[in-house]
């Protein structure tokens, strides 16, 4: 009895063994098939509880472990806006303990953290941004920012390469994120005509979505590219995009243009009244009191810079890009550029094109 008692034991340590080996070396074999495929992005201090979720749970379409939750639609964390935790990263070879704090924001549709020990949040109406903690807040260099555009990402790659490429030679190229799943890539990082690198990098990366897209910018000097550039990254790595709330934004009241056109019989009266919608620009011509549309453009975007102050970009049906601002020194006036870029701004002012209101 005694001898077929270890030769059980012996049996039954044997098959731990082969259990432990094969755990291990599927794991292992798992790991090497997930490096070769790995995104730009990696690292991330919040996908680890999700991504041993999804293994467990095989094919289900819906995951819930810890504070993470994935669906068809995309991996939601159950963090609150404003939530702080630890977690480790690395930089330069060596483990480091970051504090990071989430960022929920419904209205632009992104979840994501951010070191806020190294980081400053600033948020606004339509971007959330998180500057360097020794930069100049009101004019950063080293930052990293994510907006909500109303276009679809095709469109807005094209007119963010457009106006990229007047200072970089750029790379555009498919990329897929951790979280945020395929995207377009763009890369600012030399200078125009192969002059070199730039003091100033960029790059790009714009995310389709339902409701348009998000638009990622990292953006830091050529000296922070090392360290202040892979803190970014992190963060960047945390992004997901989320369902939208986005009020829509009417701005009140007939607008006329400030071009003026006459009658044949001498009277003068405005090229075209103007009445702003949800998602279009009306321009057309009143008649006995009432106004009747004469062509529509549509808004790409359009937001509240501060109380009373409007942005709205806006293209027309053959493509042309434009911007209405509110005036600084008369909420009354929408001032007209023929570009979406505020560096343009100063060439691009059309004076005749811009709107006064006439009626609330």
């Amino acid at each position: 009895m005694k001898k077929r008692t270890n030769h059980t034991k012996i049996i039954t340590a044997l098959a731990i063994a082969l259990l432990m080996t094969t755990v291990f070396g599927g794991c292992g074999a798992q790991k090497d098939s997930a490096k070769e495929t790995e995104p730009v992005i990696s690292s991330d201090p919040i996908s680890t509880e999700a991504s041993a979720a999804k293994s467990e749970a095989g094919t289900e379409t819906e995951i819930e472990t810890g504070n993470v939750t994935e669906t068809e639609s995309g991996i939601e964390t159950g963090r609150q806006d404003g939530e702080r935790f630890e977690d480790v990263i690395i930089l330069e070879g060596m483990e480091e303990t970051v504090k990071y704090e989430h960022v929920r924001n419904e209205k632009i549709g992104v979840e994501l953290d951010y070191d806020y020990e190294s980081f400053n949040r600033q948020s606004a109406s339509n971007c959330e941004r998180f500057v360097f903690c020794y930069d100049d807040p009101a004019d950063p260099q080293n930052y990293f920012e994510v907006t909500c555009r109303a276009e679809d990402a095709d469109t807005a790659a094209a007119s963010i390469s457009e106006a990229l490429s007047k200072e970089y030679d750029i790379i555009k190229e498919s990329q897929v994120l951790d979280r945020a799943g395929s995207c377009i890539h763009i890369d600012a990082s030399c200078a125009k005509d192969g002059k070199g690198t730039p003091d100033l990098l960029q790059a790009v990366y714009i995310i389709p979505a339902a409701d348009g897209c998000r638009v990622a910018t990292v953006h830091y000097t050529f000296e922070g590219a090392e360290g202040i550039g892979s803190r970014i990254r992190y963060i960047m790595n945390t992004l997901v995009v989320i369902e939208s709330h986005v009020e829509k934004l009417s701005i009140a009241g007939t607008w006329q243009t400030a071009t003026m056109e006459y009658t044949a019989d001498g009277e003068m009266y405005p090229e075209y009244y103007v009445r702003f919608n949800d998602s279009t620009i009306d321009y057309g011509h009143m008649k006995n009191g009432v106004f009747e549309s004469d062509h529509t453009n549509k808004i790409v975007s359009a937001e509240e810079i501060r109380p009373g102050k409007y942005k709205v970009q806006a293209e027309t049906t053959d493509g042309k890009k434009y911007t209405y601002q509110t005036c600084e020194e008369d909420d009354s006036v929408l001032e007209y550029f023929e570009t979406w870029n505020e560096d343009d701004f100063p060439t691009m002012y059309r004076g005749g094109e811009s709107l006064s209101r006439i009626e609330e």
